[in-house]
């Protein structure tokens, strides 16, 4: 592999041992966060708990992040550090023997090359489900070289309108780029699967993040999925959880809470069109639900 980074649809082009591109992160694996994780959807959490490692830095880098304290760069209050790939892999074994249902990689797109390696080396070992959770904004070259090595995608469907997403994230061809993602996806790991105690085995979850003032958009993404998949086969995850509280104040139109109105809205479209999957109430709107990432988990 070229030494210049082409791992997510950005395409920096840069030596990441020396410089840094989109994504804020250099080569080496910086970790904030590796424990078991009971706040996800119930067929991933389970009663066990996620093994979720979450990895610093973000190739979308959206103005509302909830995670913004590892994702935008500034690590100082945190606990995050460098890991090499053999720490890595002794991680996810040390997950596995505290009970986790699976390994759970946290926006990981930019470290999928040196995930893949890991995972070449220790999967037969984990014989527990290995979870890709990124925000859908992915390279189908860097997907395809993870085949065989991910169970699970667990990807965001953000946005349908490239004006949200240039606005938001700097990425007026993340709608593409997506359907692209989740195609490829699905073709990897094919129908969802649970096992006896409804655990999630394989297959595709898709989490989409209902926005203040983004419900007609929300279902235009619901529609395009529609357009794409196999939705009888696939997980959704309608999320409720954005607080204004992680946004800057210059995106006036996002410093307010989610009605129950727009919420609703967007699942009632969803179960027209035969999706199945998860919903989250309103209390899901807190600071509560982010990890804290100043603590020492690795």
């Amino acid at each position: 592999m070229s030494d210049t980074c082409r791992l997510c649809p950005r395409e920096c082009n840069v030596d990441r041992t020396n410089h840094l591109g989109y994504c804020r992160s250099p080569k080496d694996i910086l970790l904030a966060r590796a424990a078991l994780h009971r706040f996800e959807e119930p067929v991933i959490s389970g009663t066990g708990g996620s093994g979720t490692i979450f990895f610093c830095g973000c190739n979308l880098g959206c103005v509302y992040c909830q995670n913004s304290a590892i994702s935008h760069g500034d690590l100082r209050n945190t606990a995050a550090r460098a890991v090499s790939k053999d720490e890595l892999a002794k991680i996810m074994l040390r997950l596995k023997n505290e009970g986790a249902h699976n390994i759970n990689l946290v926006t990981p797109t930019h470290y999928s090359d040196a995930i893949a390696e890991v995972l070449l080396n220790i999967k037969e070992k984990l014989g527990i489900p290995v979870i890709y959770n990124c925000g859908g904004y992915e390279s189908v070259e860097s997907l395809r070289r993870l085949k065989g090595l991910i169970d699970i995608y667990m990807p965001d469907f953000k946005y349908f309108s490239p004006e949200l997403s240039a606005k938001y994230s700097a990425a007026p061809d993340y709608c593409l780029r997506a359907v692209d993602a989740i195609t490829e996806m699905y073709d990897q790991v094919e129908d969802a699967e649970t096992d006896d105690k409804g655990i999630m085995k394989k297959g595709l979850l898709i989490r989409h993040l209902v926005l203040p003032g983004g419900r007609k958009d929300s279902v235009k993404i619901l529609k395009i999925i529609s357009q794409t998949l196999p939705i009888d086969k696939i997980f959704i995850s309608i999320m409720r959880q954005y607080t204004p509280d992680f946004t800057p104040d210059e995106f006036k139109e996002l410093k307010r809470r989610l009605t129950s109105f727009e919420y609703d809205f967007v699942l009632s479209e969803a179960e027209k069109m035969g999706f199945y999957g998860f919903s989250q109430d309103k209390e899901s709107a807190t600071q509560v639900y982010t990890p804290n990432f100043s603590l020492k988990t690795f």
